[in-house]
């Protein structure tokens, strides 16, 4: 590995990602962009024109292979850390957003200038011309290995806020990390899922891709897990590193691109990060049945919307909601709701697991029941039970309906076009 060390003016990086497009902003295991709000991308500005302490960007140089105009090796610098730094000025060059109101005066060659409120279109020139030549300084990296590029990153960040889902994709290794970003961008998770803005920003979206992965390996390879927190998140991330099959990526890839199929590119409001590692599941096995996406989508509708499994399915939900427990009974009982309504068999591999949540929750109905039955034998539950005697049938039906009581919920007929499929 060869370290070396250079400044860059803000013009030059400007050319260099524009016009060369030498400078690069993708390495896998780099965060999405847009990762700060409007107050911080201003500090950053005011801070270069006031000469605050702005912290080094870290690159790797690689050789494109390819020569310019006069002959000489073009190379690619791939950002390591630093990407938000060089994006955000890069966006507030092209004029894609204004400093806070909240930014003060800036000072240079002993004249004061306003920048607050300011797009860079309204700066006066001297402030312009200021910034385009600050210097970041710039260490660079060469023939390093995935491993030593996966460790700078992780050392450089080590005690920066990455949420626990951004080190797990640094710790998956580079070529992981690849696919990891081209499941994020397939139109499922990129349109149809139900993530919040700070729910992306905190990549939640990539933690629903490595609990997915779990639970396929868990079934399909035995693999023991304990539950799907962060921790074991991160346990699981390190264990793929250089030894994911292409068997699994497939798996994975196929189910992530027959539900974007399968669903419309606008956000689904049921497909929350909650039960997605389920409906990627139950997707591989609508794969294997020969459903079509269509109906899978029909039957998520009909689960969220009408089948009464979905109150079990929801008590599974909410506080602990990562404890193995409540991560078995969500699948079960999703695996129990996709076989009725389609009238077929689960999963063989959940064969078991089905049965024991079965069990379960028949434990808990018949203590519903006994505690149900306890409340009937109160004083005023008879009495009104002997107030009613004498309300003629028809009447006493009348009052039930009036009380919402005994009201079935809709019956799920088969579609014709799901019989004919």
């Amino acid at each position: 590995m060869i370290k070396g060390k250079q400044n860059w003016t803000v013009s030059n990086i400007k050319k260099m990602y524009e016009s060369k497009q030498v400078l690069s902003f993708s390495h896998p295991i780099q965060r999405s962009s847009e990762l700060w709000n409007n107050m911080q991308k201003s500090l950053l500005i005011h801070s270069m024109l006031a000469n605050y302490p702005i912290p080094n960007v870290y690159v790797l140089r690689e050789d494109s292979r390819q020569v310019d105009d006069k002959g000489k090796p073009v190379f690619i610098f791939s950002v390591i850390d630093g990407k938000q730094r060089l994006t955000n000025v890069l966006s507030f060059l092209r004029g894609e957003y204004a400093l806070s109101d909240n930014i003060p005066d800036v000072t240079i060659e002993e004249e004061t200038y306003t920048i607050a409120g300011k797009y860079y279109a309204d700066l006066d020139e001297p402030v312009k011309y200021d910034l385009q030549k600050y210097k970041f300084e710039i260490y660079s990296f060469e023939e390093c290995s995935n491993d030593e590029v996966e460790e700078i990153f992780f050392r450089l960040n080590n005690s920066t806020p990455l949420t626990k889902a951004q080190m797990a994709k640094a710790k998956v290794g580079t070529d992981n990390a690849v696919f990891i970003n081209k499941l994020l961008g397939t139109r499922f998770m990129a349109e149809s899922c139900n993530f919040s803005k700070a729910q992306r920003k905190n990549s939640d979206d990539q933690r629903v891709i490595l609990q997915s992965a779990m639970l396929f390996d868990r079934n399909y390879k035995g693999m023991e897990i304990d539950d799907l927190s962060e921790k074991s998140i991160m346990v699981y991330a390190e264990s793929i590193k250089n030894n994911f099959s292409a068997k699994q990526e497939n798996v994975l890839l196929s189910a992530f691109e027959y539900l974007s199929d399968a669903f419309p590119p606008e956000i689904q409001k049921n497909l929350r990060k909650i039960v997605l590692p389920m409906v990627i599941y139950m997707a591989d096995y609508a794969i294997d049945q020969g459903i079509k996406g269509m109906y899978f989508r029909q039957w998520i509708d009909f689960f969220f919307s009408e089948d009464a499994l979905l109150k079990q399915f929801n008590e599974n939900c909410g506080s602990g909601s990562t404890k193995i427990s409540k991560v078995n009974a969500r699948l079960a009982i999703m695996a129990m709701s996709f076989a009725n309504h389609f009238e077929i068999e689960v999963p063989e591999e959940l064969t078991e697991l089905v049965k024991e949540v079965k069990t379960q929750m028949a434990v808990k109905a018949e203590e519903k029941t006994a505690v149900s039955d306890t409340a009937d034998s109160s004083p005023e539950k008879l009495q009104e039970e002997a107030d009613t005697e004498d309300i003629p049938d028809n009447e006493a039906e009348s009052k039930g309906e009036e009380q919402g009581e005994c009201v079935p919920l809709p019956a799920h007929i088969p579609t014709e076009e799901k019989a004919e499929d």
